[in-house]
């Protein structure tokens, strides 16, 4: 749709559609990106809805799209998403950022929508909040296993934990167990300023709810020491570890 294609004249491969894209024929060096994507990058940050995912399905989540888009271009900020029809709501384009501050629209799409096409790995018959906060969970699960980076599963950890925060509260069980997972994605992916900040307050508020020698806690203080080691902080990492 960007006009990369071949133009092709009597079996033969005369240029491309348009010549600003002649440059994907050039050989690239080992490690490189591959010209097309430089071109593809560009577009997505001029176009009006960036990258717009029509069917948010399990088979996406395991393509090579969900790789290059969530994986290598890092900017969920350019994600869109369309939202089928709901019972009470015409289908609509969204921005990703959208679903995680709306959880009636997460259930719409998550709880109704992804229903019909999750079948074989979600609990696509639950219609609560708790069943789309477990549909999101997995969609997470689903999106590291496949690719293996955390890049493509940091957006799905971050939509859960702001779904469970805005529906649950965040003392629920459910809203600190997904902010524990999204700590550990932040750092995997150079946030460690941000995984240090919610796992300070994890940990005061899970002491608050278990004591300060439950079993729950310390996956939070692990979580947070490797936040100071990689803030350069080793000895405050050193005592949380220890403890």
């Amino acid at each position: 749709s960007l006009g990369m294609g071949l133009h092709i004249n009597e079996a033969q491969e005369m240029r491309r559609w348009n010549p600003i894209f002649s440059d994907l024929d050039q050989p690239r060096q080992p490690g490189e990106y591959p010209p097309w994507f430089k071109h593809y990058k560009e577009a997505a940050n001029e176009s009006r809805h960036g990258l717009l995912i029509l069917q948010l399905t399990d088979s996406y989540l395991k393509s090579k799209a969900c790789r290059w888009e969530f994986g290598y271009i890092r900017k969920p900020e350019l994600v869109h998403v369309y939202v089928p029809s709901g019972n009470n709501s015409p289908g609509r384009i969204v921005k990703w950022e959208e679903l995680m501050e709306d959880a009636e629209l997460c259930k719409q799409l998550f709880g109704e929508a992804l229903g019909r096409t999750f079948q074989a790995n979600l609990d696509a018959e639950d219609p609560t909040m708790q069943g789309t906060f477990t549909q999101l969970e997995k969609m997470a699960e689903t999106a590291e296993e496949q690719e293996h980076q955390a890049w493509c599963e940091l957006p799905f950890r971050q939509l859960a934990y702001n779904f469970a925060a805005n529906t649950f509260g965040e003392e629920s069980v459910d809203t600190m167990s997904s902010a524990d997972n999204l700590i550990a994605v932040f750092l995997e992916t150079g946030f460690a300023a941000k995984a240090q900040q919610i796992g300070k307050d994890l940990l005061e508020k899970k002491e608050k709810k278990f004591g300060k020698d439950h079993l729950n806690v310390a996956t939070t203080l692990g979580n947070l020491g490797n936040t100071h080691g990689s803030l350069g902080d080793s000895r405050q990492q050193k005592d949380l570890l220890e403890r």
